[in-house]
């Protein structure tokens, strides 16, 4: 049976932290430096667990600063500015034992309703499922596939309020 919990990163353990920190490495999507900050500004964390307490999903709202949203949204040559975007849908990793059993889209689905009144922004790779579930949602890509500096190329998908 798999647990999850919605937590603001001041009410997480230390090890919950880390625990958290060491997935979203692991899902190699995301540059390690500075992530264990980043994860500390965090809106809000979900942490998908096993019964006996294995941290098996992950995935975060958060309020990242103005100049990193403009930086993506320029980048995406997306069709609407940055500012009307505030709350990014970001880290949404599933151990690999745990793929194919559609718990990124639970994540999502436990996370949204937390900003179900904001506007929302989300990036992945060009050749990930993780959005396939995205129409489901209301996440509609915008702008153009761009570099990730990584590698690989990144999309830009949004959701309007509602």
């Amino acid at each position: 049976m798999l647990v999850s919990s919605v937590l603001p990163p001041s009410d997480c353990t230390t090890q919950a932290l880390a625990d958290f920190e060491k997935l979203i490495i692991e899902g190699g999507a995301v540059d390690p430096q500075g992530l264990a900050q980043r994860i500390r500004n965090a809106f809000l964390l979900l942490f998908l667990r096993m019964s006996d307490g294995e941290l098996v999903g992950a995935g975060a709202l958060k309020y990242p600063r103005q100049e990193y949203r403009d930086r993506i949204f320029a980048a995406a040559r997306a069709t609407v500015p940055a500012d009307g975007y505030r709350v990014e849908l970001g880290w949404v990793v599933v151990t690999k034992s745990h793929q194919g059993r559609r718990l990124s889209t639970r994540v999502v689905g436990e996370l949204l309703p937390f900003a179900k009144n904001e506007n929302i922004f989300a990036t992945t790779r060009i050749d990930e499922r993780i959005m396939s579930f995205a129409p489901d949602y209301g996440f509609k890509v915008n702008g153009i596939p761009y570099p990730s500096g990584q590698g690989y190329d990144l999309v830009l998908y949004l959701r309007d309020a509602g």
